[in-house]
């Protein structure tokens, strides 16, 4: 099972899926992130530094 503890990245992905619904870029977004895609991708996907995330999840 997938890592989905970041709630502030999974509030931006869930926010990037509502946006971009009905595209393909939203069906893409929302296929990664309930199917088990890791949060690299998901952000790499959608044009955003994972790292960020990971920083203010840390501290």
């Amino acid at each position: 099972m997938v890592d989905r503890s970041n709630l502030k990245l999974n509030d931006t992905i869930e926010r990037e899926i509502e946006i971009w619904r009905g595209t393909v870029h939203g069906q893409a977004v929302w296929s990664m992130y309930h199917n088990g895609s890791s949060y690299e991708s998901i952000c790499d996907l959608m044009g955003i530094n994972y790292e960020e995330f990971c920083e203010e999840a840390e501290g």
